[in-house]
């Protein structure tokens, strides 16, 4: 079935989940074995789909994100003619929910997206892109990027749209001020997007006040076996799936370091006898949770497309057994136990700082994995290009001792002094 004609046959699903309401949707949250019901795009019986929320559609358990696509020899330029068939294969795998956003890659992310679905296989997937709110200088900057998106993934209709990586400053500074929810609800009313949602970097309170501005289909959020209490953390898909949200979620191996484990944590993983890939292992923590509708991995090679459509096809709700659970337990002990590690959760008490410092993406994020896999250059990247003053914040030497943090910290850390340690290991 193509995407016309799987529009035609599911535009009385959505309308009627529109009417029947949160009621209706609280069930299917409590329904955690429940399949999908109503047509499949782009079906597979290799890939296991779920329901997207109260959207009426079901995605593919594994999305692909275009954030990490292969590059020439310059590490500048995407490798189009890889990416393009990276794309189709995991098209031809069952894979139907495709992630990019206007800023991935200096904007080559969704050139490519628009070159690899040309020919047929747009009809094939659902398409996402975001708009950012750091590169807006006026209010109507999010129609003209928006427009940007379309005509480079050569689309007329985006079907998932996105408000970018909200968090407290663009939340109070951009996306309020500049009424982007009003903007993003208005595409939805004229056709041109499908679905009007969020991606998201904060805390679990600003999270649950953004899910309750508007009324969101579905949201982006970070999730992985490390990530439990870190920005909306385990919490964050049970209060999306209450609302009747679809949940997609991103960074399922934390930008690589659960791929590639550190010796200690691999071994606490095979300490029950349950020996698999470290991506396996993400992958099916995620797709064990009922309330998620689609793991976005990013993908950078073939190798990886044809491993995770693998692992996509065992994708179940509560899959995991006993011993896999305790071993998951396990390796997140070692992860916390390595020399050095800071008891820092990511909870983002102890922002907003009155001098911008990313301290709990600093602790939680950068300097823990930092610690265990000893690899400065990838430490100094996520510190400095993932990490610009705008979206999450300012670097440790910004910090000036004034102690704000401390009496809002749960874990009672001694911030400033740690700060201290961050800045001689990574600023020297």
């Amino acid at each position: 079935m193509n995407r016309r004609d799987f529009l035609k046959s599911t535009a009385v699903l959505t309308a009627a989940g529109a009417v029947l309401g949160r009621g209706s949707v609280l069930v299917a949250a409590e329904a955690p074995t429940a399949k999908p019901t109503g047509p499949v795009l782009n079906f597979s019986p290799q890939m296991q789909y779920r329901p997207m929320g109260r959207t009426g559609v079901n995605v593919s358990a594994l999305g692909f994100g275009l954030l990490r696509l292969p590059m020439l020899a310059d590490g500048k330029t995407v490798d189009s003619d890889q990416s393009i068939a990276m794309i189709r294969r995991a098209i031809e795998g069952g894979v139907n929910y495709v992630d990019t956003g206007r800023v991935y890659l200096g904007g080559q992310s969704e050139a490519v997206a628009g070159q690899a679905l040309k020919g047929g296989w747009r009809d094939r997937v659902y398409v996402t892109s975001k708009s950012p709110w750091w590169i807006m200088e006026r209010p109507e900057d999010f129609e003209k990027f928006f427009d940007e998106s379309r005509r480079a993934i050569g689309t007329d209709v985006i079907d998932f749209y996105h408000i970018h990586m909200i968090m407290h400053r663009g939340w109070k500074e951009k996306v309020i001020p500049f009424k982007l929810i009003d903007r993003i609800m208005k595409l939805k009313e004229q056709g041109k997007i499908r679905f009007a949602g969020f991606s998201f970097h904060d805390r679990l309170q600003l999270f649950k006040e953004v899910v309750e501005a508007a009324p969101w289909d579905f949201c982006l959020i970070q999730h992985n076996y490390l990530d439990y209490e870190y920005e909306a953390g385990c919490l964050g898909p049970k209060y999306a799936a209450a609302n009747g949200m679809g949940l997609a979620v991103m960074k399922p191996v934390r930008t690589g370091f659960l791929a590639n484990l550190p010796p200690s944590m691999r071994e606490a993983l095979r300490s029950t006898g349950v020996v698999k890939p470290d991506t396996e292992w993400a992958l099916d923590y995620l797709w064990d949770i009922p309330e998620v509708s689609v793991a976005v991995s990013g993908m950078g090679s073939m190798a990886d497309v044809e491993a995770n459509l693998k692992y996509a096809a065992k994708a179940k709700p509560n899959m995991l057994t006993p011993d896999e659970r305790k071993a998951l337990g396990a390796a997140i002990r070692a992860f916390r136990q390595a020399p050095g590690h800071i008891d820092c959760t990511g909870c983002y008490q102890c922002i907003p700082c009155p001098h911008n410092v990313a301290i709990g993406y600093i602790f939680a994020y950068v300097y823990n994995n930092y610690l265990l896999h000893k690899n400065k250059k990838k430490a100094l990247a996520d510190y400095t290009i993932s990490m610009s003053p705008i979206q999450r914040g300012a670097p440790a030497s910004a910090c000036v001792g004034c102690g704000a943090c401390l009496a809002k910290c749960p874990q009672k850390l001694n911030i400033p002094e740690l700060l201290k340690r961050v800045k001689n290991d990574l600023e020297s």
